[in-house]
C-alpha cells in the first residue's frame, strides 16, 4: 500500500507541490486471458514504439471525435484578463522549464475563477498574490522519490516499497534537471500524485541565495515533496484544431478551437504548445550558462574544456586568439559532448576558417557541405513569428508547415477578428482568427509578455485545462492520506478497448481514523463512464472485491485526463482498513459501446542508447528515464475470467515489441481520505442513524453525510 500524506498548505494556514502521450487503441473481442494479455502487450507495443521514436506522441487521441457544441455561438471576442483572473507575466529564465509555467499560468486563472474572486480581490482577502510556484513543480517531476539506503533504517518517510521510484537523468547526462523538459501531461501525472501545487513563497523560481543563477544550487528538500496549497479535481487534455490525415498532412478541425473556447468561458486559462522559432530573450553569457548546466558533466567530459568549447559557440571566445591545438581540442571536447565514438570529421581536411564554422555550429556532426546548407536554408528560412504595427506592437505567429511542438505557453483570449494580414505576406493563415496568449519570457518581450497564436497554426497539440477543489471544508484540513501507488511520472496514457467489460482496480489499507471522500482515475477517449466501486475487504482478502460493496459512484468525463470523483456518502474508516477500489470505464464509439484498460508508462532506462541507435539524432537525445515500482498485491485486472494481479500482466506487456523501452507503472486509481477528527470539526454528525450495512449521520446545515461501515 502506498499511503502518502499530504500537507495542504492552504491560504488559511499559510497565514501561520518529458514527453508524454495518449493513445485510443483498437478492440478485441472476448476469449481467454492468454488472448486479451497478448492483445494488451500488441496495442501497448505499438504506443511505445511511437514514444520511443519522438519522446512526443502528436497522434491525436480524438481522431474520431464526436462533437457536442456547448454553446449556439461565441463572442467575437474573450479576454480573461478582463475578468481580472489573469496573473502578472513571468519569466522562465535561466531553465527551459517553459511547461511548468504554462501549467502554474493555467492553474492560478482557473483557481481564482473557481473563487469567483479576481486577482486584486484574492491578495487582498488573504494578503498575498496569487503565485504559484513552477520550481516546485518541475523539480519534483524530474526528481525520483529517496532511494531506503538513504535513510537509517526505520526512518523512510513513505512506504518502503515504492523507495527509488520516478524520474533519473541517463547514465551519462549532465546539466541541471529544470532543462529536461516537460508538458503538460508530465504536470497531470505529479499534481495528481499529491506533489503541489504549492504557493510560490514556499519553493521561489531563484537558486539557494535567492538569485536567478542557474550555477546555484536550486534543489528543494524533500520535506516539501507532498504538500499542496490546492488539490488538483481534474485535468482535462482538450482535442487540438491542428490534425493529420493519413498521409501526415494538415487538416484543420473548428471542434478542437470550440473546446478550447468552451474552457476559456469557464474561467479556465487552457495550455497549449506549438513550435516556437524564436527564443526567450537573453544574452550570451545566458546562453553560455544554459548549454554548460545542460551538458556539464556529459560522458566525462572536463568543466574547463566545456567551458572552452561554449564560449567559442556562444561567441565569447574571438576564435583569433586560438590557437590550432586549442581548437582540435575542442573538435574532441564537442565530439564526447555529442557522444561520437568516431571523429564525424576525421578524413575532412579543413581550414581554419571552415573548422571555427564547424564548433560553432548547431549542426555540428553533419558533413561539412550539409553543415553549410542547413545553415543557409535556416538563415532564408521564413520566421513563423511577425511584428507588426506601431513600434512593432502586435506580435503575431503561425507555423505554416507541419512541425513538432517545442514551446508550452497559456491561451487567455481569443480574437475571431484578428486579420491575416497580420502575418507575413506569403506564409499566411487561411483566415482571420488568433489565440490571446501568455507566453513566460517575461513581460519586455511581445506585447507586454503576450503575443496572437493563429487558429490555423499547424503545430498545435497537447492541450489541457486544470481545475482544483476549492469548497470551503477542504481548506480546513490540516493534510490528507492520498492512498496511491503510481508515482512515477506519466509521458503515455495508453486507453485499450475491449468489446467486453474489463475491469481495474487497487488495494489499499489505513493508517489512521480517516474519512474516504473522493476516488480517482485517468482516462484516456471522449466521453468516457467511470464507475468507481469501493469495497471493504475481508481479513483473508486476495482480491479487491472480496468483502462488501460500500458505495458505487458513475460519472462521466468529456474529455481524456484526470478526473477526480466525489462520493455521495463519505466513508468512516478506522485505522487497518483494507478497501478495494475497482473501475470500469466504458466509452462510446462508432460500433457501440466498449470499454477501456486505461494505464500509463514512460521511457525506460534502455530507451536512450535505442533512441540514437534507430534515429542517430545527437542534438536531440533522451535526457531521462523513469523507473516504476509495482509489488504484488496493489493493482489487479480482470478480463472476465477472475482477477489478475497486475506484476502478472506486466511480464507479458514487457516482452513485445518496444515495451521493452518504456516502464509501465501501477494502474492509475488513488483514494483520499481526510482525518476523521478534522471532519468531525466541520461537520455536525452528532446524530447517527441506521443505515444499511451500519449507520449514517447527516448534518443538519450542509447535508454532509457520513456512513461508518466497518
Amino acid at each position: 500500500m502506498k499511503k502518502t500524506l499530504c500537507t495542504l498548505l492552504v491560504f488559511t494556514l499559510l497565514l501561520t507541490c518529458p514527453s508524454v502521450a495518449f493513445a485510443a487503441d483498437g478492440t478485441t473481442p472476448a476469449g481467454s486471458d492468454e488472448a486479451a494479455l497478448a492483445y494488451l502487450a500488441g496495442e501497448l507495443a505499438d504506443s511505445a514504439e511511437i514514444l520511443l521514436a519522438s519522446g512526443e506522441d502528436l497522434s491525436d487521441i480524438y481522431s474520431e471525435l464526436t462533437w457536442i457544441s456547448e454553446a449556439d455561438a461565441y463572442p467575437e471576442k474573450f479576454d480573461l484578463r478582463e475578468r481580472g483572473v489573469v496573473t502578472p507575466v513571468k519569466s522562465q529564465n535561466p531553465w527551459g522549464s517553459c511547461w511548468s509555467f504554462a501549467t502554474m499560468a493555467a492553474s492560478e486563472a482557473s483557481i481564482l475563477s473557481s473563487l469567483h474572486l479576481t486577482a486584486d480581490q484574492y491578495a487582498a482577502k488573504y494578503g498575498e498574490e496569487m503565485d504559484l510556484s513552477e520550481k516546485h513543480l518541475a523539480w519534483f517531476a524530474a526528481t525520483a522519490l529517496p532511494k531506503a539506503e538513504d535513510y537509517p533504517v526505520g526512518e523512510y518517510p513513505y512506504d518502503i516499497s515504492q523507495a527509488g521510484e520516478g524520474a533519473y537523468p541517463m547514465p551519462g547526462v549532465g546539466g541541471s534537471v529544470y532543462d529536461f523538459g516537460g508538458n503538460y501531461f508530465l504536470s497531470t501525472g505529479t499534481l495528481a500524485s499529491g506533489m503541489g501545487v504549492v504557493k510560490e513563497a514556499i519553493a521561489p523560481y531563484a537558486d539557494s541565495n535567492g538569485t536567478p543563477d542557474n550555477e546555484g544550487d536550486w534543489s528543494l528538500p524533500e520535506e516539501l515533496r507532498f504538500i499542496q496549497s490546492f488539490e488538483l479535481k481534474n485535468a482535462n487534455v482538450l482535442p487540438s484544431p491542428a490534425t493529420r490525415d493519413g498521409d501526415g498532412n494538415y487538416v484543420y478541425r473548428p471542434a478542437g478551437t470550440e473546446a478550447i473556447k468552451q474552457e476559456l468561458l469557464k474561467g479556465r486559462a487552457v495550455g497549449i504548445s506549438f513550435c516556437a522559432d524564436s527564443s526567450m530573450p537573453d544574452d550570451p553569457q545566458a546562453r553560455r550558462g544554459r548549454l554548460i548546466s545542460r551538458n556539464e558533466g556529459r560522458n566525462g567530459v572536463a568543466l574547463s574544456d566545456l567551458e572552452a568549447y561554449v564560449d567559442l559557440r556562444v561567441g565569447i571566445t574571438d576564435e583569433s586568439t586560438l590557437s590550432d591545438e586549442e581548437l582540435a581540442k575542442m573538435r574532441d571536447t564537442a565530439n564526447r559532448v555529442f557522444d561520437y565514438e568516431e571523429d564525424p570529421y576525421a578524413d575532412a581536411e579543413f581550414t581554419r576558417e571552415q573548422l571555427v564554422r564547424v564548433l560553432k555550429s548547431a549542426f555540428y556532426g553533419k558533413p561539412y557541405d550539409q553543415l553549410v546548407a542547413a545553415e543557409e536554408a535556416e538563415a532564408e528560412r521564413i520566421p513563423y513569428l511577425t511584428f507588426s504595427g506601431e513600434n512593432s506592437e502586435i506580435y503575431a505567429h503561425y507555423t505554416y508547415e507541419p512541425r513538432n511542438a517545442n514551446h508550452a505557453v497559456t491561451v487567455v483570449g481569443w480574437d475571431d477578428t484578428f486579420p491575416v494580414s497580420a502575418f507575413r505576406e506569403g506564409y499566411r493563415p487561411p483566415d482571420d482568427g488568433a489565440w490571446i496568449v501568455k507566453n513566460s519570457w517575461g513581460d519586455d518581450w511581445g506585447k507586454d509578455g503576450y503575443f496572437y497564436l493563429s487558429y490555423y497554426d499547424q503545430s498545435l497539440c497537447a492541450i489541457e485545462s486544470f481545475e482544483y477543489v476549492v469548497d470551503d471544508d477542504n481548506r480546513q484540513m490540516d493534510y490528507l492520506s492520498l492512498l496511491e501507488y503510481d508515482t512515477m511520472p506519466t509521458e503515455m496514457i495508453s486507453s485499450t478497448l475491449f468489446d467486453t467489460p474489463v475491469y481495474t482496480a487497487n488495494i489499499f489499507r489505513t493508517e489512521e481514523e480517516s474519512v474516504l471522500q473522493y476516488v480517482s482515475a485517468m482516462t484516456g477517449d471522449l466521453n468516457t463512464s467511470v464507475t468507481v466501486s469501493v469495497y471493504l475487504l475481508d481479513d483473508q482478502a486476495t482480491a479487491p472485491t472480496d468483502g462488501k460493496l460500500l458505495e458505487s459512484v458513475t460519472e462521466e468525463f468529456t474529455y481524456a485526463g484526470y478526473h477526480r470523483l466525489e462520493l455521495p456518502e463519505k466513508l468512516a474508516l478506522s485505522e487497518g482498513t483494507a478497501i478495494g477500489i475497482a473501475v470500469l470505464q466504458r466509452v462510446p464509439t462508432a460500433d457501440g459501446m466498449k470499454y477501456a484498460l486505461t494505464n500509463t508508462s514512460s521511457l525506460g532506462e534502455k530507451a536512450s542508447a535505442e533512441y540514437e541507435k534507430r534515429f542517430g539524432n545527437k542534438e536531440k537525445s533522451v535526457d531521462r528515464y523513469c523507473r516504476a515500482v509495482v509489488n504484488p498485491g496493489e493493482s489487479f485486472v480482470n478480463f472476465g475470467n477472475g482477477w489478475m494481479d497486475w506484476t502478472e500482466a506486466l511480464t507479458h506487456i514487457t516482452g513485445e515489441g518496444d515495451c521493452i523501452y518504456s516502464a509501465y507503472d501501477n494502474l492509475p486509481i488513488k483514494a483520499y481520505l481526510y482525518p476523521l477528527s478534522e471532519v468531525l470539526k466541520i461537520h455536525d454528525l452528532s446524530e447517527e442513524h441506521a443505515a444499511s450495512g451500519g449507520t449514517a449521520t447527516i448534518c443538519p446545515e450542509c447535508g454532509y453525510i457520513l456512513s461508518t461501515c466497518a
